[in-house]
């Protein structure tokens, strides 16, 4: 069984090393900026080594043309982060679910319930992978111009950054990577593989922020009780609706749940005392900044409900 395992890994290393070279093959050829886009675009949605490997290649080549390619990257990565989005609105949650794991889904579902769109930034700049945030984002149905921004904004940042060194440092940052260059590009693939972990280990923590956040809410003892099913339509994911209604919910003294249907509608269950119930309904109409609800359907429902918290759920 460890034998297996090794020749497993070492199989894993040797393609991402074949990966790799193939990649950085590209700066060498005549045609190594169409591919620095194509590889920006692909990255962006489902491709695993990101741009900056070629980026950095083709600075080094050409140290004069160094903005361009960081112009040219930025470009492509925000081209294939559209067409991310468009694959999440195209194929919804269901999708989502399937390319990638339930945990890694609750992540960055929470980024989005607190930061909305400009969530996309952060994964923009950071070794976070950026393809979870684009797919997520069409999925979610998030504001498509503040995620157009933010992606340009970010991915920007990041690129002409790594081409700004090249072009100001010249020929002494050059050598340093000549020598170096194997070892930044697997720092660079740790940083990637890292992301994937933080973006586990930020799922299982938001599960502990939400069971932690919950202890301080007041259980229902009042038996003069009610309970209710809402459906709410509009632009209601990805703009930190959850997070508000459970706020709300918290406020009221509420006990129920919240989620993401994948149909882009948010589904809510609620019971308390219908004093409570009534100004609930008019906060879910109202929202949070940057939601628009177009349609709240609700209805009763049997029982008086469990004893409890108030939770997102996933």
């Amino acid at each position: 069984m460890i034998d297996f395992l090794r020749e497993t890994a070492a199989g894993a290393r040797a393609f991402l090393h074949e990966l790799l070279a193939w990649v950085e093959g590209f700066a060498a050829t005549p045609y190594g900026t169409w591919a620095l886009f194509a590889i920006a675009f692909a990255e962006s949605s489902f491709f695993p080594i990101p741009p900056d490997v070629l980026l950095i290649a083709l600075c080094i080549g050409e140290p004069d043309r160094s903005l361009w390619f960081a112009l040219v990257c930025s470009v492509g990565s925000v081209l294939g982060g559209v067409a991310g989005y468009g694959i999440g609105l195209w194929g919804g949650r269901p999708l989502l679910l399937r390319l990638f794991s339930r945990e890694r889904v609750a992540v960055v579902s929470s980024y989005f319930d607190r930061y909305n769109a400009w969530a996309v930034g952060i994964a923009g700049l950071t070794p976070i992978p950026y393809k979870i945030f684009t797919i997520a984002g069409g999925a979610f149905a998030i504001d498509f111009r503040v995620f157009v921004l933010a992606s340009a904004v970010s991915r920007s940042l990041r690129f002409f950054a790594i081409a700004g060194l090249m072009w100001w440092f010249g020929e002494p940052i050059r050598a340093f990577i000549d020598e170096y260059l194997g070892w930044l590009t697997i720092a660079f693939v740790v940083l990637l593989v890292g992301g994937f972990w933080l973006a586990g280990r930020g799922a299982k923590r938001a599960g502990l922020a939400r069971t932690e956040g919950s202890e301080v809410e007041e259980p229902m003892t009042d038996g003069n009780r009610s309970r209710r099913a809402y459906r709410l339509e509009g632009r209601v994911q990805g703009v930190g609706f959850r997070a508000f209604i459970r706020r709300e919910a918290q406020r009221l003294a509420l006990v129920g749940w919240a989620r993401n249907a994948a149909d882009g509608t948010v589904e809510v269950e609620a019971a308390g005392d219908p004093e409570s119930l009534a100004t609930f309904e008019e906060r879910l109409r109202d929202g949070p900044p940057g939601a628009r609800v177009e349609r709240l359907e609700t209805r009763p429902l049997p029982g008086e409900g469990a004893e409890g918290t108030f939770e997102i759920r996933f």
